[in-house]
């Protein structure tokens, strides 16, 4: 084989994938379909966890601020809920151009290959077993191990013949303003609203003049996606009723795609393997996929790692990254948060989602929501919602009940 791995996608699980096989000195092709890394849109609300992955300090030129509350706020009647410092822990805001550059740079040190502006099209098989990638018109590059980490639309995972459940996507629009005026740097903000739909809106400081502004929203139907207003005209409409953004400038504009139900049922197979949002590796709630991808990618590396040193590239054999993955602690709070998405849409495909999210706002306490977000939230929590918000659970339960009659799902 030409290569040892082939990793398909810059994304975060991309990166830390290439960047691991090529220190375990596997040869390593890395295919990415635009320009550069830093074309990629990535996550960048993250805790220590995440620089923990990155190697970085909190200090260093990769970390563009750092928060000491977050905020959680209604659009439409300004009820809010506040989470400090002593709930949230360390919360920081990455500079995303710099952590992607990092890991390029680190792989690139370390003898892997990048070839950008190379759209994998599908897997090669021989016999049972993936062996590499076509891409672009009639290019190919084989390997012994290829790796998807091609984001929500995998065409890794599709050739593969990997099935993805019915799962909701969400879909992320972002401004980075510059010129904005007196901005709290030590506070970030997510916002719901009646426009927003499902789904929020952030506002994540990185100085007193500049905030990145994005929307991620989830389709419940086709018919409530259509009734509102799209991503772009929600975000300008924001920059012109605050006064903190009515004279900023746009700098840049971004987009992505985040899965929202969880792990795929399969990730694995002969000479193939998923990582990052083609596999459900991302946190749904608050679309967070950074760590997430971050723990995937060592994982799946430190695995590649063993499988060439072996030799088999069975299905077997390339299974033990996939049954080691669910294992973790991260995997278990991506299903639980996925499991809590999928309730949420169902209920508003037919219900107002927005009545129950004032209520939570309203009267939500920050540790209760928390530990929701987080996914680790124990059997007290829930006994706790339960007695505290009854007839609010009543109702959820009751339209969640009647979304998934009259959906038939």
């Amino acid at each position: 084989m030409a290569y040892d791995v082939i990793v398909a996608g810059t994304g975060p699980a991309g990166l830390m994938t290439a960047e691991h096989t090529s220190k375990y000195g596997l040869k390593t092709l890395v295919l990415e379909k635009r320009k550069q890394v830093t074309d990629s849109l990535m996550g960048e609300l993250v805790t220590d966890k995440a620089l923990n992955f990155l190697r970085v300090k909190p200090d260093s030129e990769f970390i563009g601020n750092k928060f000491t509350s977050i905020i959680g706020e209604s659009l439409d009647t300004g009820a809010n809920i506040v989470v400090d410092r002593t709930l949230l822990g360390n919360s920081y805001l990455f500079d995303e151009d710099k952590c992607q550059e990092i890991m390029r740079d680190r792989a690139l040190s370390n003898g892997a290959e990048f070839r950008y502006k190379s759209r994998v099209k599908s897997v090669v098989k021989e016999g049972n077993s993936v062996v590499g990638v076509k891409y672009n018109q009639d290019e190919e590059a084989r390997a012994n191990l290829t790796v998807g980490a091609d984001g929500s639309f995998s065409r890794v995972s599709e050739t593969s013949g990997f099935t993805h459940p019915k799962w909701l996507l969400s879909y992320g629009y972002r401004f980075k303003l510059t010129n904005c005026k007196n901005i709290d740097p030590n506070t970030a903000y997510f916002y719901v609203g009646k426009n927003v739909g499902l789904g929020y809106l952030w506002l994540y400081p990185r100085s007193e003049s500049e905030i990145n502004l994005g929307i991620g929203r989830v389709p419940s139907t086709k018919t409530n996606w259509d009734k509102l207003p799209p991503m772009r005209d929600v975000l300008r409409n924001y920059m012109k009723t605050h006064p903190e953004t009515q004279d900023a400038k746009i700098e840049s504009v971004n987009a992505g795609v985040v899965p929202c139900s969880g792990i795929i049922p399969k990730f694995t197979d002969a000479g193939v393997a998923l990582c990052g949002n083609s596999a459900g590796q991302v946190s749904s709630i608050v679309g967070g996929g950074v760590t997430t991808c971050f723990h995937a990618g060592q994982l799946l590396a430190k695995h590649a790692k063993r499988i060439v040193d072996a030799g088999d590239f069975s299905e077997k054999s390339v299974r033990l990254y996939e049954k080691e993955y669910r294992k973790s602690k991260i995997a278990s709070n991506i299903t639980n948060t996925g499991k809590g998405m999928i309730a949420i849409s169902k209920y508003a495909m037919f219900n107002d989602h927005m009545e129950a999210a004032e209520i939570v706002l309203g009267q939500l306490d920050a540790d209760t929501l928390n530990k929701l977000i987080q996914g680790n939230a124990g059997v007290a929590t829930y006994m706790g919602l339960v007695s505290n918000f009854l007839p609010m659970v009543m109702k959820i339960g009751l339209g969640y009940t009647k979304a998934i009659a009259m959906s038939g799902l």
